[in-house]
């Protein structure tokens, strides 16, 4: 879901944490459907005189569903946090029925910090930190896929953006010199103005 955009900006790159944040909740799911359904199966069939069958395959399918229903949860809120990168600011937005979005403008970013430790580069990933004025300290993008390249993209669009502000037109120009002299035309004798 892409943020609302401003008058004349336009949209860079979009990011999202990368897949791994959703290992644990795949593993306390598949915990929280094995463990109750092996006590469900080492329930006796028969307890007093009554057939089990029937409780403990509702207990299963309503345990089974209840799991799913957390993980598929947790799928969407990955799913629905983004890091988005426009010409203009960068804007981090998260939630599935209530939507939370904050943004960073270009013009007060300060410092930005890429950070992989080991864990993070084996699967391809890195945290952002960006430190920026008016805000009460860090902001940090967590396991971001490629973040060497997001990181070269926001350094680039802060440098685009300063430099729209400071009046070049786009990258690789210069603003314009003082204006040349004008130039009189040649007279009879050779000398520009006439001069004897």
């Amino acid at each position: 879901m892409a943020p609302p955009l401003l008058s004349g900006e336009t949209p860079i790159s979009t990011q999202r944490q990368h897949p791994a944040v959703l290992v644990p909740a795949g593993v306390i799911a598949a915990l929280c459907i094995a463990v109750p359904l092996l006590l469900i199966h080492l329930v006796p069939a028969r307890i007093a005189g009554h057939d089990t069958g029937e409780a403990k395959l509702i207990a299963s399918v309503v345990i089974a569903v209840v799991v799913a229903l957390w993980f598929l949860l947790r799928v969407l809120q990955w799913r629905f946090q983004t890091y988005t990168l426009t010409s203009h600011r960068i804007v981090m937005s998260r939630g599935v029925i209530s939507r939370v979005m904050e943004s960073i403008s270009l013009d007060r970013v300060q410092d930005i910090v890429v950070r992989r430790p080991i864990a993070d580069r084996l699967i391809g990933s890195g945290s952002i930190e960006i430190d920026s004025a008016g805000r009460d300290g860090v902001e940090v993008l967590r396991l971001i896929p490629h973040p060497n390249r997001f990181y070269t993209q926001v350094l680039q669009a802060v440098e685009d953006h300063r430099r729209l502000s400071m009046g070049y037109p786009s990258p690789g120009t210069e603003p314009p010199g003082p204006a040349a002299p004008p130039t009189l035309p040649p007279t009879p004798y050779g000398m520009a103005g006439g001069g004897v």
